[in-house]
């Protein structure tokens, strides 16, 4: 018999066992790689698929054994917990329950290898987390939280990549030892980084089309580009997916328009066939001639003419290079519906999309709606050591050589007021000259230089430097400003939107 010691030891160590079953039962486990076991009654088998996980082949083994797993009888037979794919898995699907339905839309993201862990988290954690599905492109295959990010250049020709400097980041990254940062401390990452972005444009373009075939429209984006999802989606609604069209804020460069990819483009399904379909290596028919190019946007645009000859469409201000800050808010960005801002930061994305989680993921959002959330409480009438980035009309000394040619060019030189007269030799004067400026609605004073603005911008922080002249100072003629919003804010209910050609009576 035993004695009491060892029966109490053994009793303490069958509820110990006991509570540790149960345990362990109630925790979700991770089985295999991208499979959550939660307890014995439940196993979730689909996982979100915005990135491709890494080692999907591996996963799609393990997913198609599962499957193929005949269930037992009794009543702890496995079930299969599908849920819609790309909801987060922080059990916070509520944040999801108002957003639109993306399904048709895939947005693919371009980004680099030095940037993506500073960029690529926020995105995934605020603006993507509810897509269904997503793809990102770099300059080099990585992983974060255990997603797969594309390398977008490994197709790029070899002869294109040896002895040409501008791939002298894309091979260094990959015999860093530690992070991508410590590595790049001592090197221009910026101008590499940027040296290097030309090549990916098309060859995203291509790889995208043979991994994903059968979208209706294809946004392509930079990962500093936020996407306003229920206006785009609403948007995109009204137009033909089986027509062949791109589009998006249009730049030039040497006469050639084309759209400008921090802004974002589109490019609908049939144009996407177009270019790509029954066709091999199309990307590295352009790959030499990228060499002596600036832009991979350029590029794209300048490849698709050649191939399909689809033009791109002007969409600006819905698809926007701008931000909250930057947007010049006037009649021309006021009432129409924006899609995408660009060189959006961490915080501000994150502020972004609280914004559209406070309105319910309403649509439209319009270019005014951020003005009242995110300027109209910063209007103050004077900021020191600030740029408003007051643009419009330069009053400086004509005479002097101070100034460049641009600045020349915008100054104001015939039929002068006395104050605009003064206007260029201190922030005072400046300040008096707008606010008699019917016109004027917010003014800056640099270097000798007062400068107008007919529409209102917020603008920056710069340095505070010693010298008066040196200094950075802006200004608001608030009640004009107050003024003209009252006069402006009541938009048509009806959305104009770009592309979309108005029913005949």
């Amino acid at each position: 018999m035993l004695s009491r010691r060892a029966t109490a030891l053994l009793l303490v160590l069958g509820v110990f066992l006991g509570a540790l079953v149960i345990t362990t039962r109630r925790l979700e486990v991770l089985c295999v790689d991208g499979i959550y076991c939660r307890g014995a009654d439940e196993v979730v088998k689909e996982r979100p698929n915005a990135f491709e996980h890494a080692g999907d082949t591996e996963l799609d083994d393990k997913e198609s054994a599962l499957g193929s797993m005949e269930a037992p009888d009794d009543s702890s037979s496995i079930t299969f917990d599908i849920k819609p794919p790309g909801r987060p898995k922080n059990g916070s699907e509520s944040d999801c329950a108002l957003f639109p339905d993306t399904s048709k839309i895939l947005l693919v993201m371009k980004t680099g290898a030095s940037e993506a862990f500073s960029k690529v988290p926020t995105q995934v954690l605020t603006n993507l987390k509810c897509l269904p599905e997503f793809l990102i492109f770099s300059d080099m295959e990585q992983e974060i939280a255990g997603y797969k990010i594309h390398d977008s250049l490994d197709k790029v020709l070899n002869s294109v990549k040896t002895n040409n400097g501008d791939f002298d980041i894309y091979f260094r990254q990959r015999q860093c030892a530690v992070d991508q940062d410590n590595c790049n401390k001592h090197e221009n990452v910026a101008k590499e980084g940027w040296d290097l972005d030309k090549y990916k444009n098309v060859h995203i373009a291509e790889k995208t089309f043979e991994m994903r075939p059968d979208y209706d429209w294809y946004l392509f984006v930079d990962a500093d580009t936020y996407v306003v999802w229920p206006t785009i989606v609403h948007w995109l609604e009204k137009l033909d997916h089986t027509e062949p069209m791109y589009f998006g804020s249009v730049a030039l460069l040497d006469d050639f328009p084309f759209g400008h990819g921090g802004s974002g483009y589109v490019v609908s399904n049939a144009a996407m066939h177009d270019f790509f379909e029954g066709k091999d290596n199309v990307a590295n028919r352009w790959d030499e001639a990228t060499k002596s190019e600036c832009c991979g946007d350029f590029m794209f645009a300048k490849a698709l003419k050649e191939t399909t000859g689809i033009n791109v469409n002007n969409t600006w201000p819905t698809i926007n290079g701008e931000k909250p800050f930057t947007i010049p808010y006037a009649e021309e960005e006021w009432c129409q519906p924006i899609t995408t801002m660009h060189h959006v930061g961490s915080e501000e994305l994150s502020d972004l999309y609280a914004f559209e989680r406070e309105r319910n993921f309403a649509f439209p959002m319009r270019i005014k709606d951020l003005y009242h959330q995110f300027v109209a409480p910063q209007l103050a009438p004077i900021r020191s050591n600030w740029d408003n980035l007051s643009d419009d009309v330069f009053y400086l000394n004509v005479s002097s050589n101070m100034h460049d040619n641009e600045q020349l060019e915008k100054a104001k030189k015939k039929g002068l007021s006395t104050l605009e007269k003064m206007a260029h030799l201190s922030f005072d004067n400046c300040r008096q000259a707008c606010e008699a400026d019917k016109a004027c609605l917010q003014y800056r004073f640099h270097h000798g230089i007062c400068r107008f603005s007919r529409t209102i911008r917020h603008g920056y922080p710069k340095p505070k430097e010693d010298h008066i002249m040196d200094r950075w100072m802006s200004g608001w003629d608030v009640d004009k400003i107050q003024t003209w919003v009252q006069e402006h804010d009541k938009c048509d209910e009806k959305i104009k939107w770009p592309l979309v050609q108005s029913p005949r009576p």
